[in-house]
């Protein structure tokens, strides 16, 4: 009896089958943390088959039903593992145990049925390497699926692998079929040093190839992951701004009264006077003419007012056109107007001659503006005479919107924390307004800069990208 030595340099399969073994192992211990039913399948896949592998090259030292039949299972079941880890992979639906088991049954009887019943050789080497052919085929096939819809660069190992395996067997079995060669001769080709290495080398390729395409599939989840992070954080942030444009409207419902009034107050008037008129028949047709057209002006006017309330709060679909940042500073302080009355502050404008254009949603930028003004009156409360300048300013492809008040300013406790989600100084305050006013600058592109100025007061400044137009 030969020593071990001897019989794994004359049977190479039995030391390639053991490096095979080696392979699943550590694919499994490399993959530790991305382990899903894919890896599972891979991983016992590939251990039956070095398992098969071995049985079969230890032909003649260990019993016939070791050899034959069972190793010739192993083999199958390794292929249909490595199969099934594949179809996972495109989320193709996993097969019933009990199927396979009766697949795995069927596959026995026939080799069986060829090995004892028919006791043909050739029949039974034939039908091993047309299985081997086909499944090979099968998994190139999914490998080649995995490359074009998943776009993993790995899976091309595996299909070079069993592109080498296909193209070996249908030579082997042309061979066979065309009578170039025995069945023993077949046999002692596939069983030579050169093609054991050609199977380890595939084998490699095998093991390699799954590592990538579990380590492309976790890169996907996780970029799918953060995806979906930012589309959730979007759609919550847009929530919220709109829930603090309803909130802010009601703070802001004494001044859109006054707007309202207003329009509204000059149509009831001349109205009146119309009545009056015609009652009395001194109104001359071109009188009547005037005083309708301020009726048309003033109506337009109310409809334009309520306009830009149903704008400010309902939820739209953010799109960013040229916004005139000089008519937008106006526009917003009308919004504070009655409160500026009433506290008797004065609002400074400070602009620059011309239209100043940014890429951006208006409605989103009044609703940043709107939050500085009225942060500005609330700092002003107890100053007796109240200022808030705003400026706009060009530098480079810079724009610049300074909101200045003459108030107290800013503690250092305060600077440390404003702009933070839920922080507030004041006692009915969410702590969400300079937080999402933040938010939606840097979704322009920009910076909102929180500070004091340099005489007295806070500064806020926003800082966007300019348009030219």
């Amino acid at each position: 009896m030969m020593n071990n030595t001897l019989y794994f340099q004359s049977n190479p399969y039995l030391s390639v089958g053991f490096i095979f073994l080696v392979l699943p192992i550590l694919t499994w211990i490399l993959l530790n943390g991305q382990r899903s039913r894919m890896v599972s399948f891979w991983c016992v896949g590939t251990i039956c088959s070095s398992i098969g592998f071995i049985l079969l090259s230890m032909r003649g030292t260990v019993p016939d039903w070791a050899s034959f039949p069972l190793a010739q299972v192993l083999l199958f079941v390794g292929y249909l593992g490595r199969i099934q880890a594949l179809r996972l992979e495109l989320s193709l639906p996993q097969w019933r145990l009990r199927s396979v088991l009766g697949v795995c049954v069927v596959f026995v009887l026939v080799f069986e049925g060829i090995r004892l019943g028919l006791e043909s050789t050739s029949l039974r080497f034939g039908f091993v390497l047309i299985y081997n052919f086909v499944l090979s085929g099968v998994i190139l096939f999914l490998a080649s699926r995995i490359v074009l819809e998943l776009r993993s660069k790995n899976a091309f190992l595996i299909v070079f692998a069993h592109f080498l395996v296909v193209i070996i067997v249908f030579a082997r079995v042309v061979e066979l079929l065309t009578g170039t060669e025995t069945v023993a001769e077949t046999f002692s080709s596939i069983m030579t040093f050169k093609a054991g290495m050609v199977g380890l080398f595939s084998a490699v390729l095998n093991s390699l190839g799954y590592i990538g395409i579990t380590l492309d599939r976790s890169v996907r989840r996780e970029t799918a992951l953060k995806t979906d992070k930012l589309v959730a954080l979007n759609q919550s942030q847009q929530v919220i701004a709109q829930l603090d444009r309803q909130r802010s409207l009601g703070a802001l419902s004494a001044s859109l009264g006054h707007e309202l009034n207003q329009p509204l107050t000059a149509v009831m008037a001349n109205a009146q006077t119309a009545k009056k008129g015609m009652n009395r028949g001194v109104l001359q047709t071109d009188q009547v003419i005037e005083i309708l057209d301020k009726i048309i002006f003033n109506t337009q006017r109310a409809n334009a007012i309520l306009e830009k309330i149903r704008e400010f709060i309902k939820p739209a679909r953010i799109e960013k056109k040229p916004v005139d940042v000089n008519s937008l500073v106006r526009e917003s302080a009308q919004f504070i107007n009655q409160d500026l009355m009433i506290r008797n502050i004065n609002l400074i404008f400070n602009n620059e001659r011309g239209a100043l254009f940014v890429l951006g949603d208006a409605t989103q930028l009044s609703q940043v503006l709107i939050n500085l003004y009225r942060n500005a009156l609330e700092a002003l409360k107890d100053q007796p005479v109240g200022v808030i300048t705003v400026s706009v300013t060009q530098s480079a492809k810079r724009l610049s919107i300074t909101v200045i008040d003459n108030g107290p300013g800013l503690s250092e406790f305060v600077l440390a924390l404003i702009g933070d989600p839920f922080f507030t100084t004041k006692a009915d305050g969410l702590g969400l307004g300079l937080s999402i006013s933040k938010a939606i600058i840097e979704q322009h592109g920009g910076q909102l800069l929180m500070g004091n100025a340099e005489q007295c007061g806070a500064r806020f400044e926003i800082i966007l990208p300019c348009l030219s137009v």
